[in-house]
């Protein structure tokens, strides 16, 4: 037959049961609870994290697309800047080149003018003196005043300019 066991044994197996679920699996299960509770709080705080760092890539990607977008625009600006100045470069020099063409034109037909100034000069001397006018200058007084008309073109044209006027007085 197995041994019976004291009944000291029983009690003090009772009572050590007792302590055992009092100092140690009791405050373990508070422990455990305080953990879970802990441990569910550090859960939802880890969450957000989430939540914010998945923000802040979104922004960070519009951020490098901004960036990008400004520096093709900071490209794009250049660009249109070295066009402008190629252009505006070839405008001006089509200009001063026209200006030089101009301004060759107007000294030439200012020597032609001033060479049919002198050849008219010459000739109406050589009338004169071919047939006996007299004084050249008496000549050109009365061709003048005969016809109305100056010699000196540029005179004639301030002529003309001074009768438009009074014609558009009255």
């Amino acid at each position: 037959m197995p041994e019976t066991p004291n009944i000291n044994d029983i009690k003090l197996i009772k009572l050590n049961r007792e302590k055992v679920e009092n100092e140690i699996i009791k405050p373990k299960d508070d422990k455990i609870m305080e953990l879970y509770q802990e441990n569910l709080k550090l859960h939802n705080e880890l969450s957000k994290q989430v939540n914010l760092v998945n923000k802040a890539e979104k922004y960070q990607k519009e951020r490098d697309s901004i960036l990008a977008d400004n520096r093709e625009l900071h490209n794009q600006v250049n660009n249109i800047k070295a066009e402008y100045k190629e252009k505006e470069f070839d405008i001006e020099w089509k200009y001063k080149s026209k200006i030089k063409s101009l301004e060759k034109e107007n000294t030439h037909l200012h020597k032609i003018i001033d060479k049919f100034y002198e050849t008219v000069d010459k000739f109406i001397v050589w009338i004169c003196h071919k047939f006996g006018i007299g004084e050249s200058k008496e000549l050109v007084r009365d061709f003048e005043k005969e016809t109305n008309t100056l010699i000196d073109p540029v005179k004639q044209l301030k002529h003309e300019k001074r009768e438009k006027e009074w014609d558009l007085e009255k």
